[in-house]
């Protein structure tokens, strides 16, 4: 896509301005100014709210350098897929059990036989969804008001079938290709409302929707392992807090992008596919960052909570880093109501207080459609210097 050409969910940055070394400061203004939608590999399947933008994960892999790439907020797993492209050995990590589900897909680099079998067992699931007439209601009470009648019936088939697979990677992806699909087969607005908007979708349909879903997901497998270089180590996705996080190494390189305060609940957006996976999210949503919900409850005690989590996160972080890593943090200022919650001041001291030296950033404002109004962004570089301020 043209870089002139936008999206709702890529709006241009204006007002940037940037700190430190030109060079290094012009590759982070060039990571946050990124716009316009990235299909490339597997970054255009299945949607995940408030990703990284591709293109700018490969803007600041431009100022890493070692082996072993770590995200420990990553999502959908942007940051993995555009790791493995650069032949990094890529960890991820994520509190959210649909994230951890989506990275691994992105980032599965299968081999042809593997695919054959996917796309095999997605023809036989499907048709068996399509002809059968066996009833099926939704596993969980909560999903029937969800759906209408014929695309709960479908979806419930296909995932008896998907779970009745032996093979551990081709189930796995065919769950994430049932989750692409649950929101818009659902009553819900999108991905990032919970907006009641009721769809009737005739009999056969939801199937089809899947299927299509897998031969896409098969398109992209496919060009992710024509590009991954050669012995790259597979990607390794982790169910953790990073507030927690150990790893059996340090990483070298770190880029992040960690919940902008008040901006999302990011565990609840995801209840229906929760629901549908037969997933735990128990444990996330009691450790979410920077939930909305809190700082709708109570501002005040939302952003000295938050200003704790992110030094929690940030230190632990530090222990995992070998001396002289990079770590590259994308992060937006809140937006309570009309207020503003700044991320900037809170990041850079945290990463301070770990041992993280500030080397250069780079801020500037994008207009959020949602909130009707334009909020700061900022791309943040730090390097560890192997000991925590005293």
């Amino acid at each position: 896509m043209s870089p002139k050409k936008r999206t709702p969910g890529w709006r241009p940055i204006e007002q940037l301005r940037s700190s430190g070394p030109p060079r290094i400061a012009e590759v982070l203004g060039r990571a946050l100014s990124r716009e316009g939608r990235d299909d490339r590999v597997t970054h255009g399947f299945h949607t995940y709210p408030a990703g990284v933008h591709p293109a700018a994960v490969a803007d600041l892999l431009e100022l890493m350098s070692g082996e072993r790439l770590l995200d420990p907020f990553c999502g959908g797993g942007t940051t993995l897929v555009e790791g493995l492209l650069g032949g990094w050995e890529v960890l991820g990590a994520d509190l959210s059990p649909v994230a951890g589900l989506v990275a691994a897909t992105r980032c599965w680099v299968a081999r042809p036989e593997q695919i054959t079998a996917m796309r095999s067992a997605a023809r036989k699931i499907t048709a068996r969804a399509r002809e059968s007439d066996e009833p099926a209601a939704p596993p969980e009470e909560s999903l029937r008001d969800w759906y209408c009648p014929a695309a709960g019936r479908e979806l419930t088939l296909l995932l008896r079938g998907i779970d009745a697979l032996s093979d551990p990677p081709v189930q796995r992806a065919l769950r994430t290709c049932l989750s692409a699909i649950a929101i818009k087969a659902s009553h819900r607005e999108s991905d990032t409302s919970m907006a009641r908007r009721v769809r009737q979708r005739p009999p056969g349909t939801t199937a089809v929707l899947f299927h299509k879903k897998v031969r896409e997901l098969g398109r992209r497998l496919e060009a992710l392992a024509a590009e991954v270089p050669p012995g790259t180590p597979p990607a390794r996705v982790l169910l953790s807090d990073a507030r927690s996080l150990r790893l059996d190494r340090p990483a070298h390189a770190v880029i992040t992008s960690p919940p902008y305060p008040g901006v999302y609940d990011y565990l609840p957006l995801q209840a229906l596919r929760v629901a549908w996976l037969g997933l735990d999210d128990r444990m996330a949503r009691r450790r979410e960052i920077a939930s909305r919900r809190a700082f709708r409850a109570d501002r005040r005690s939302a952003v000295r909570r938050w200003r704790e989590q992110t030094r929690a996160w940030m230190s632990q972080l530090a222990g995992q880093l070998a001396p002289g890593a990079r770590v590259a943090v994308i992060i937006g200022d809140g937006l309570v109501g009309q207020r503003t919650v700044d991320s900037l001041e809170p990041t850079l001291h945290a990463g301070g207080e770990a041992g993280l030296v500030p080397v250069a950033h780079a801020s500037g404002a994008r207009y959020d459609p949602g909130r009707g109004a334009a909020r700061l962004e900022h791309t943040v570089l730090l390097e560890y210097t192997g000991a925590a301020a005293g």
